[in-house]
C-alpha cells in the first residue's frame, strides 16, 4: 500500500479504528496499555469498538502511551458521531416501546370490550393517552428543532441544542419503556379476578411517568440554558442571569411541588381510606374538585416562574405576591372540598 492510500485509509476510520491501529503500531496489547493508563481493559476494548469514548484528560494520556499527537488520534474525526450514534440507538429502543405498548393495549382493548368489562377497556386507553401519545409530539419535536410547545420551555432563553434534544429523547426512552413494561404487566391480572387491578395499574403508571419524567429531568436537564439574550439589557452588571434567574424559579417550583405532593396524597388517601370504586357518584364527585386544584396549582407555577424571572432580570428576589397566595389558597380549598365528598360519599354512592 503506499503513503498516500495508508493516509487516506487512516483518514476514513473511526476513533477505535485509530487507537486499534495506534496500538498495534507501538507494539502494545490492549492489557499492557490499560496498565499504563490505569483501567480496565474491558475500557481500551469498548474505546476500539466505538461503544464508548475517552475524556479529553484520557486522550492526553493515550497520546504519550502510544507515542502520536492529538491530531493523529482524533484529527479529523466528527465530533457528534457519538452523539448521534446515541440517539439513533434511542430512537431504535423507542420506537420498538411504543409498538410493543400499542400492540398489547389493544389486545387489553380488545378483551375488555369482548368481556363486557369497562374497567378493561378504559384501561388500555388511558395507558395511550399518558404515555403512548407523547412519543409522536416528542418525535415532531425532535425532527424538527422546534421545542417550543415543551413544558417548560421558555421563548427568552438560548438553549444548548445537543442537550435539549438529549432531554427530549431521554423523556420519550423512559416514558415509553415506563407504559410498555406497565402495560405487559397488565396482562396477567387481566385474567385475575378483583377490582384492585385498575386502580393500582393506574397508580403504578402515574407513578412510573412522573420517576421517569424526573430522572430524565435530573440527568439530562441541567445547564440547559446558555444565557438570557432577550433579557441581558436589563441585568446588572456583573450579574450571571441565567443563574440568578434558575435559582429565583426554583423558588416558586419548590411551592408547587409540595402543593402537587399533597394534592398526589389527598388523591390516594380518599381513594384507599373512602374505597370510593370507579365509574361511582363519589369517584365523579373526587375527579370535579381535585381537577380544578391541580389545574389551578398549574397556573400558579406558570405565572410566578415567568413573575420570578422579570424579578430576577432587574435584580431583584422573589417573594409571593397575593395573587400567588390567592391561587396556592383557592387549591387548598379544593382540597378541602375534595375531602368533605369523601367523607359524605363513602363507598362512593350508586348511580
Amino acid at each position: 500500500m503506499s503513503e498516500q492510500q495508508q493516509t487516506k485509509t487512516e483518514q476514513s476510520q473511526d476513533f477505535g479504528g485509530r487507537l486499534a491501529a495506534l496500538r498495534r503500531a507501538a507494539g502494545l496489547s490492549q492489557q499492557q496499555l490499560a496498565g499504563q493508563l490505569f483501567v480496565t481493559r474491558q475500557a481500551v476494548s469498548r474505546w476500539e469498538q466505538n461503544r464508548t469514548q475517552p475524556d479529553l484528560a484520557t486522550l492526553q494520556q493515550l497520546t504519550e502511551a502510544l507515542g502520536c499527537s492529538l491530531d493523529e488520534l482524533v484529527g479529523g474525526l466528527d465530533p457528534d458521531a457519538a452523539f448521534r450514534r446515541r440517539c439513533a440507538s434511542w430512537q431504535k429502543v423507542t420506537r420498538l416501546a411504543f409498538w410493543l405498548a400499542l400492540i398489547v393495549q389493544l389486545g387489553l382493548f380488545v378483551l375488555g370490550a369482548v368481556r363486557g368489562q369497562i374497567d378493561w377497556v378504559l384501561l388500555p386507553v388511558l395507558l395511550f393517552l399518558c404515555g403512548g401519545s407523547l412519543h409522536p409530539m416528542l418525535a415532531v419535536m425532535i425532527s424538527s428543532g422546534d421545542y417550543t410547545m415543551l413544558a417548560g420551555y421558555d421563548p427568552d432563553a438560548a438553549y444548548d441544542r445537543k442537550k435539549l434534544e438529549t432531554l427530549v429523547r431521554a423523556m420519550d426512552l423512559w416514558v415509553q419503556l415506563t407504559t410498555a413494561g406497565i402495560s405487559l404487566i397488565a396482562v396477567p391480572l387481566a385474567f385475575i379476578p378483583g377490582e384492585w387491578s385498575f386502580g393500582v395499574l393506574l397508580l403504578v403508571q402515574t407513578i412510573g411517568l412522573l420517576g421517569a419524567i424526573g430522572c430524565a429531568q435530573y440527568k439530562y436537564g441541567r445547564n440547559l440554558v446558555t444565557g438570557y439574550p432577550g433579557l441581558a439589557a436589563k441585568a446588572k452588571p456583573g450579574c450571571e442571569l441565567a443563574k440568578d434567574i434558575q435559582t429565583q424559579q426554583a423558588k416558586p417550583v419548590l411551592w408547587w411541588s409540595g402543593l402537587f405532593g399533597a394534592q398526589f396524597f389527598l388523591c390516594l388517601f380518599c381513594a384507599g381510606v373512602f374505597r370510593i370504586p370507579n365509574n361511582s357518584p363519589g369517584a365523579v364527585a373526587q375527579m370535579a374538585t381535585m381537577l380544578p386544584g391541580v389545574c389551578l396549582g398549574i397556573v400558579f407555577l406558570l405565572c410566578q416562574t415567568s413573575r420570578a424571572k422579570r424579578m430576577a432580570a432587574e435584580g431583584q428576589r422573589w417573594k409571593m405576591n397575593k395573587s400567588g397566595a390567592a391561587m396556592l389558597l383557592g387549591a387548598a380549598a379544593l382540597m378541602v372540598l375534595q375531602l368533605l365528598a369523601a367523607v359524605f360519599m363513602q363507598g362512593g354512592g350508586s348511580w
